[in-house]
């Protein structure tokens, strides 16, 4: 079993120590300037990476509106000059997804035959059985990935991409629609990003908002490439340039964990080696800049969550004090952050800046160390807002939701290997006012309780959704285990791992397609009892064979929920084992 890959600084003794030595001198040597270079390499000369292949997946993400998913790969032993970043036809994979598990649903629902029922399942897609389920799960033999490419959508970035994240604009009826999409970037070192489309289903006074792209077509990953599998242009790599930035800085080295505010305004980046977080200011009408870089963290930050605004905070921008935060994971400490950003609207001209404005000890495992992924969950707390009434009740009614329902923290944490579980009050600070008291601001208060038991080389962790036997969606906490091979799905209602998915080697990445589903034109699908009928479906990037996994979330099929019933690309060994 390959353990999870370290992504610190290479070191010239051998820069894949996960997948093997380097096959020659020359990549040696290429290692040996990474360490000069602080992770950069030069991409002057070198094979172009391949633009029908994943390869070394680490960043999934599905685009606002449903209608793309995009994957960054790493290209981390470097056979190639550069990674890459895909744009898939979410419409037509969702398509065929759902045309494969109906099939394999119908064959095991089917008395036996004389054929065979799981072969004539996958040939609704024109491949074969599995015949190597034990390396790779699931029935089928793998998709081609060719056919949800679309011309234009693949580009070349740097080596060794980490993530993957996406800002929309909060206010579209007002400001107008906007996404974009953010990748770090080791190799350069810089924050890549890309203007893609905004597709949200969004209505305006009753009327639908058109959906904005920057390029032709309905899914866009523009950066400046000028042609398919083109390099991004330098204007893009947010944080290479000094004079791009008004404080003249440059991003410091080893990019790693990304997270982007609720606003889409602030991203933090963590550098795994530096002790350091530096923030990106996105504004929508120019380009994302560096801004400012907090020193001094404690060793190791490996990866950060943005906090939930409290709704009655974000409705009273100008009276109440309370700007966007993150939450920091350490490998090296058994400690978690609070990082705020601050836009200095006050000054002129305004610099943006971000503090380590609290740092809370862990304690609940025996060691607490070496904590990674890590997911904040405010979806308790929103369900509330979303309920409260518009009038003079609302802010009183937005508060005792904020009080009375704290935010969920989940840490991937692997000495030992456990989901670490915290939470975070929102507390309000007031003055009397002429009509009684007025809350003024607020602030955090981070706690950590419990822990529960994970599999070895636990690792990164997100928020999604299963669809429960009653037909609705239910939140659930998915933690990965990297070296293990699973995906635990973790009940934050009854607190207890409910499920456990298997999947092949290297599990890195994970995205979620989950929606109420619509006919062709586009009307919502009704149950016999008027309801909207979901789907759920988990994407699984593994990083050890480079290739993705799907996985059916819906517990009403009880052929394929919880098991990777379709691969999409080829499984690639890594090199020093084929």
């Amino acid at each position: 079993m390959s353990p999870e890959p370290d992504f610190r600084r290479p070191s010239a003794a051998g820069i894949l120590p996960r997948r093997g030595r380097f096959a020659s001198a020359a990549l040696v040597l290429a290692a040996s300037g990474l360490v000069g270079l602080g992770g950069c390499f030069s991409v002057a000369d070198g094979v172009p990476p391949p633009l029908d292949a994943f390869y070394y997946p680490t960043g999934l993400v599905v685009s606002p509106g449903r209608t793309a998913l995009y994957v960054a790969n790493s290209d981390f032993d470097l056979q190639y000059n550069g990674g890459t970043v895909f744009a898939l036809d979410l419409v037509k994979l969702r398509a065929d997804t759902d045309k494969l598990r109906q099939a394999i649903l119908d064959a095991a629902a089917s008395p036996a035959s004389s054929g065979d029922p799981t072969a004539a399942a996958c040939g609704t897609l024109g491949v074969g059985r599995n015949d190597n389920t034990t390396l790779y799960p699931g029935p089928c033999a793998p998709v081609a990935l060719s056919s949800y490419l679309q011309n234009g959508k693949v580009v070349t970035i740097g080596a060794f991409a980490t993530d993957a994240v996406i800002a929309v604009k909060p206010n579209p009826c007002d400001d107008g629609r906007g996404a974009r999409l953010f990748v770090p970037v080791r190799g350069d070192p810089s924050v890549t990003y890309f203007d893609i489309t905004d597709d949200r289903e969004i209505s305006c006074d009753g009327a639908p908002l058109p959906a904005a792209s920057p390029c032709s077509g309905t899914v866009c990953l523009e950066c400046g490439a000028t042609s398919s599998g083109g390099r991004c242009s330098r204007d893009f790599l947010v944080g290479r340039d000094p004079s791009d930035s008004q404080r003249d800085l440059t991003l410091p080295v080893e990019p790693f964990g990304i997270a982007v505010d609720e606003r889409g305004e602030s991203i933090v980046v963590v550098h795994q080696t530096e002790q350091t977080a530096s923030l990106i200011v996105n504004r929508w009408e120019s380009e994302p800049a560096l801004e400012h870089y907090v020193t001094g963290l404690p060793p190791g930050p490996t990866d950060l969550a943005a906090i939930p605004i409290t709704r009655l905070a974000e409705e009273n921008r100008g009276t109440i004090d309370y700007t966007p935060a993150f939450g920091v994971s350490y490998r090296s400490s058994a400690v978690f952050d609070v990082l705020r950003y601050n836009d200095d609207g006050g000054s002129s001209p305004a610099r943006p800046f971000v503090t380590r404005s609290a740092s809370v000890g862990i304690g609940t495992t025996a060691s607490s160390t070496d904590s990674r992924g890590v997911a904040i969950d405010g979806t308790e707390r929103r369900a509330c807002e979303d309920a409260c009434p518009t009038g003079a009740v609302r802010s009183g009614c937005l508060r005792a939701c904020a009080e009375d329902n704290p935010l969920g923290i989940y840490m991937a944490n692997r000495a030992p290997a456990a989901l670490v579980i915290g939470q975070i009050e929102t507390k309000f600070t007031e003055r009397e006012g002429p009509n009684g008291p007025e809350v003024t601001g607020a602030f955090d208060v981070v706690s950590f309780h419990d822990s529960v038991p994970l599999a070895f080389g636990s690792s990164r962790v997100e928020m999604g959704r299963v669809i429960g036997l009653d037909g609705r969606p239910a939140w659930r906490v998915f933690a990965l285990a990297y070296d293990s091979s699973f995906v635990f799905s973790y009940d934050p209602a009854s607190r207890r791992v409910d499920n456990v998915i298997k999947t092949g080697r290297g599990p890195h990445a994970i995205a979620f397609d989950t929606e109420r589903l619509r006919d062709e034109a586009g009307n919502l699908v009704l149950d016999a009892q008027g309801n909207p009928i979901w789907y759920s479906t988990m994407y699984v990037g593994h990083f050890t064979d480079s290739y993705v996994g799907v996985v059916d979330l819906d517990m009403r099929n009880h052929a394929t929920f919880g098991a990777m019933y379709m691969s999409l690309g080829k499984p690639v060994p890594p090199k020093e084992s084929q």
